[in-house]
Formats: C-alpha cells, structure tokens, sequence
C-alpha cells in the first residue's frame, strides 16, 4: 500500500490563541441582561401602563431573592463543612394560609474550637435541645445554613445518624 504523500498541515497553537473562558464574556451577559429587563420593560410601560411594569419589578426582585439564595447554597457547597449544630431556641408560628413556620436558633463548634451561632426558619424543624445538621464555609463558620433548610439542594440525612444518637 503506497503512504500518503501529501497531508494536512497543521497550524501550532500559540501563546495568542489562547481560549477565552466564561469570566471574559461575563460584562456581555450582563449588558444582555440589563437590556433585556430595559427593553422590554420600556415597551410594556408604553404599551400596557404601570401595572405591568410594576408586576415585573416584583418578578424581577424574586428572581433576585432566589439567585441570591442559590449563590449562597453553592458557596456552602464549594468550601463546606459539616457539623451538628444543637438548637438553643426554637418558635412556632402560624402561617396565614394556614399551616406552620418554625423559627430556630442553634450554635456550634468551628474548627478552632469557637462558638458560632445561626438562625433560620423553615416548615419542618427540630425541637429545642436537639440536634441539627449545618453546613458552614470553612474560611469563615459565621456563614452556615442547617441542611434541612437548603432550597435548590436536596440532602439526605443517613450519614448523619452516627453523630445524632
């Protein structure tokens, strides 16, 4: 079988050709997105008056509230740790669409052996002097949030029920 005389060239690959990553194109997305809110904002005001605009503030401002929670799970995740907690305080209240809300304050031990203490309320919760599992940032305890109260982060319990008996 005869080689093949003439093949491909192939271009090397320079220090200029270097590929661009996600954090380069952050401030397009970011003028997309301002223009996407602005734009169709404007239209609707002109065209449907300030009752839409106003119901897309709001829709605007949960997507925020939710995006901030996600932001703040994921960097729980990222440098987590994870310790129980038990409740020093803890309070029912009732919803007014009927049901309840369960209010807690817990504390734990950081690495260094200090204090630290949380609070968070969610629907299902443990009683006072009970324990809690919580994730914190091992650069800085102060931020934590109890497992149970995760939102877009489903985690199961069965690794702790060692340390809880």
């Amino acid at each position: 079988m005869p080689t093949l005389q003439i093949q491909p060239g192939s271009n090397p690959v320079t220090a200029g050709a270097a590929a661009r990553g996600a954090a380069d194109f952050r401030p397009l997305v970011d003028l997309a997105f301002v223009a996407g809110v602005l734009i169709p904002g404007g239209i609707a005001l002109a065209e449907h008056g300030i009752a839409t605009w106003v119901c897309a503030a709001i829709g605007i401002y949960v997507a925020g509230v939710e995006i901030r929670r996600l932001l703040e799970e994921r960097a729980l995740l990222a440098g987590r740790a994870t310790t129980i907690a038990t409740i020093t305080h803890w309070e029912k209240s009732e919803l007014s669409e009927g049901g309840y809300d369960y209010s807690v304050q817990y504390r734990f031990l950081g690495p260094s052996g200090k204090e630290y203490v949380g609070k968070d309320s969610s629907q299902e919760l443990p009683h006072q002097g009970e324990m809690l599992p919580v994730s914190y940032l091992r650069a800085d305890p102060s931020q934590n949030l109890p497992l149970a109260t995760f939102w877009f982060y489903r985690v199961t319990y069965t690794g702790f029920a060692g340390w809880m008996d």
